[in-house]
């Protein structure tokens, strides 16, 4: 019994010396769960129930702030989706008017069968930056006028104008090539008497000169006879004076 009692106070020994040096590490060794962290330091250790706090705080901040920022951000981006749906529909509307014409802006308002205006100069939104569209609205800038001074119809009232210009250019180059011929005409018509009215007057002025001409030589006979006449009558008269009585 002496031995047995001896060994098991030696166990016991043993035991409580193990006991002893456990104790000493976890007391040496405890969990610092419930520190407080240095003020204006921060503790690193994540087992700290002050810092724990102190960071599911910070993080439930910041996703309330992420969540703040996302519906903001949302919504900035269905506005932006509204105004690019909005500007798109208005585009296709526009380009729609580019090339039928706008039904509700005639270019002859009078008109019923006119074609609608298909141009429109942009106008500038100052808050936005953007041109000014509005689906269903009338736009804000003038129609773009033709040459002939009227607002230009669609693209395909264009075309059709081209065409009907296009035939009546063709039908106006025919007329001009028959006038040409015409003009060629009465310009060789027109050769043609002034050749015979540079003949004519040639011969009117040597007419003239020849009638010129006869008209010295009647007065020079016309004064011929009459010098001759009056020395007849001189002899006649002399002869009488001298006796003889039908000289």
């Amino acid at each position: 019994m002496t031995a047995i009692g001896k060994v098991l106070a030696l166990l016991n020994l043993i035991v409580g010396l193990g006991i002893m040096a456990w104790s000493t590490t976890v007391y040496v060794h405890r969990p610092a769960w419930f520190l407080k962290p240095a003020a204006g330091e921060r503790n690193d250790r994540a087992f700290m129930f002050e810092q724990l706090k102190a960071d599911a705080l910070a993080l439930t901040r910041t996703a309330g702030y992420a969540s703040q920022s996302w519906g903001a951000n949302l919504k900035a981006l269905e506005d932006r989706e509204k105004v690019r749906a909005d500007r798109t529909a208005a585009y296709a509307e526009r380009l729609r008017w580019a090339h039928k014409g706008n039904p509700k802006d005639l270019v002859e308002p009078g008109n019923p069968k006119s074609a609608g205006k298909g141009f429109y100069e942009p106008v500038i939104d100052p808050l936005t930056n953007l041109h000014d569209l509005a689906p269903g609205v009338a736009p804000k800038g003038k129609a773009v006028v033709g040459v002939d001074g009227k607002a230009l119809p669609g693209l395909d009232g264009l075309l059709g104008t081209l065409t009907g210009d296009s035939s009546r250019i063709v039908e106006l180059t025919e007329q001009i090539g028959e006038q040409q011929k015409a003009f060629d005409k009465l310009s060789a018509e027109v050769l043609a008497t002034e050749s015979r009215a540079i003949r004519m007057g040639t011969i009117r002025d040597s007419v003239q000169a020849e009638l010129f001409y006869l008209s010295t030589f009647e007065v020079d006979v016309y004064e011929t006879r009459e010098t001759v006449l009056r020395r007849v009558r001189q002899l006649r008269a002399r002869l009488k004076e001298l006796g003889v009585e039908n000289p």
